[in-house]
């Protein structure tokens, strides 16, 4: 949870985040898994404590790398989204910092966030929370988010062309929310993918984060080595 607010700027740059016990009151859990998630936290650098004053979140957090629509980018996002998923919710919500900024949005304006669970064999596969401008949102039937990627419903439906991902791809271990939905234990392994995708002429159209289940998940890369100038 403290994960994601960082990343999508509920707690900004530079905010001191309250004392341990603050925060397992907050959460409904002991100290001892808030100690274990600040530590990941500030080992993955997107907190930094300062003695005797307490931890912050990082002035400096890293940029994701942008990655063409193809390949690597593409199929990550695709893989496993196709067929039927768990439609959580469908609602209009006020853009963080962060997706303000991203989408360009007033301060008047909302988002469209929409909550998921994807299933295979009616054991859940991943969890995906997407954010896409409302005036798209509200044109999607619930029956379209509860069969297709949005990928899919702005290519096939909407007729939307898409230009760039951009994307980042990392290990974790589920909360107590991403445990309760992926019938998971807590601090089970999870494979988080946080992307933001453009319209083909450089609009900024969505941004998601999907949490598979780090049992049911395999990715695989082949990569060919380019020749070297001089043998060819």
């Amino acid at each position: 949870m403290l994960r994601r607010q960082i990343e999508l700027g509920d707690l900004a740059p530079g905010m001191k985040l309250p004392k341990e016990l603050e925060l397992a009151e907050m959460f409904g859990v002991s100290r001892v898994p808030v100690r274990q998630a600040l530590s990941m936290l500030v080992s993955d650098g997107l907190l930094k404590r300062s003695r005797g004053h307490g931890t912050f979140v990082t002035d400096d957090l890293k940029k994701p790398k942008a990655l063409n629509l193809t390949g690597i980018a593409e199929e990550f996002v695709s893989h496993g989204m196709e067929g039927e998923f768990r439609l959580l919710s469908v609602q209009d919500v006020p853009p963080s910092p962060r997706l303000a900024e991203f989408f360009g949005l007033g301060q008047r304006e909302s988002l469209t966030r929409v909550q998921r669970v994807r299933m295979v064999e009616n054991v859940p596969f991943c969890y995906v929370i997407n954010y896409l401008p409302s005036g798209i949102g509200r044109k999607i039937p619930n029956a379209d988010f509860e069969k297709l990627s949005l990928l899919k419903i702005f290519e096939n439906r909407l007729r939307i062309p898409l230009g760039e991902i951009h994307q980042t791809i990392e290990a974790r271990t589920a909360d107590k929310e991403i445990a309760s939905l992926l019938s998971l234990g807590i601090m089970a392994p999870v494979m988080y993918v946080d992307t933001y995708v453009y319209r083909k002429e450089g609009t900024p159209l969505e941004y998601s984060q999907i949490f598979y289940r780090g049992d049911r998940f395999k990715y695989s890369v082949s990569v060919k080595k380019h020749r070297d100038r001089a043998e060819g």
